[in-house]
């Protein structure tokens, strides 16, 4: 079942556009992710799908009702001089919510904050803040969660905590729709739509998206990196990224074999290898064919 759809959906700031030409359907059970740089336009899509923003152009059907969306926003938006039960209390009361003294307290144990229920919000850890956020967004139940780089600025315990409890939430039968900075995250998405300067470039499931990128993808080693980058130029490769000592270089299509020889030999090369196209290379190769930058 469709949740949620929206059609050619757009919204300019004056002359600058923020979002345009957005299609998008979300269905029950899906876990898809919206990536792209900062400036993308992936918080106000957000805004938009969860009304807080109206649109300037194109449709939005809801066919859960306002009350079955649930969005948790880029920075920690409840109360900091309110304590972790309060916080609940107060967005509990504000939608009438029957039995939400069993609610808060399920939800609590569920994130391990029951402990903390009486420390302020404010002096909460940037992961149990984001628990909090959750446990807040899940308090009406909602049927679809609207999550807005939800673990920016989160230590790596943290988050890996956080997917855990966000795995169970999906688990229940909740639609997710998350954003984030982090391509290791956004592979846990059944679906990525991958978003520059408010347009989406491309669209599909990890696999059909790796699948269709052309060439070959290699990731060499070196303690040299300039040198090796200034002879891998002269090889004419479609996508160069280095960081440290590792470098990945996408290739077009020809014999890997005699390629990988060719890396091999480069002066100031240690280590190369053929290796699968990740989500990254994905990106890159979708900004080119854009004509967007990162």
């Amino acid at each position: 079942m469709i949740l949620l759809e929206a059609q050619t959906l757009s919204c300019h700031f004056g002359a600058k556009v923020a979002v345009q030409d957005l299609d998008l359907a979300l269905a029950e059970g899906e876990l898809v992710g919206l990536i792209g740089p900062d400036g993308a336009g992936k918080t106000t899509t957000f805004r938009m799908l969860a009304g807080l923003q109206r649109p300037t152009g194109g449709e939005l059907k809801r066919h859960l009702g306002r009350e079955g969306v649930s969005y948790v926003p880029q920075v920690f938006a409840l109360a900091p001089d309110l304590t972790v039960e309060e916080n609940l209390r107060f967005q509990g009361g504000l939608y009438g919510l029957p039995d939400l003294e069993s609610r808060l307290t399920g939800l609590l144990e569920s994130v391990d904050l029951a402990p903390f229920r009486s420390r302020l919000s404010g002096a909460l850890s940037g992961g149990m803040k984001q628990k909090l956020a959750l446990c807040a967004a899940l308090l009406t139940q909602p049927r679809l969660l609207l999550l807005d780089e939800p673990t920016t600025g989160v230590d790596p315990v943290s988050r890996r905590e956080f997917w855990k409890l966000l795995h169970a939430v999906h688990d229940q039968g909740v639609a997710v729709l998350f954003s984030t900075p982090y391509m290791d995250e956004a592979e846990y998405a059944h679906r990525v739509l991958l978003m520059n300067e408010g347009r989406v470039l491309v669209e599909g499931d990890l696999a059909t998206l790796r699948g269709n990128l052309p060439g070959l993808v290699f990731r060499l080693v070196s303690s040299r990196r300039r040198d090796v980058q200034k002879a891998l130029a002269a090889l004419a490769p479609l996508d160069l990224f280095a960081e440290g000592d590792l470098l990945r270089v996408r290739f077009p299509e020809q014999e890997p074999g005699p390629l990988q020889a060719r890396l091999a030999a480069l002066p100031g090369v240690e280590q190369v290898r053929q290796v699968e196209a990740s989500l990254e290379d994905v990106f890159l190769h979708a900004l080119s064919e854009g004509g967007g930058h990162a």
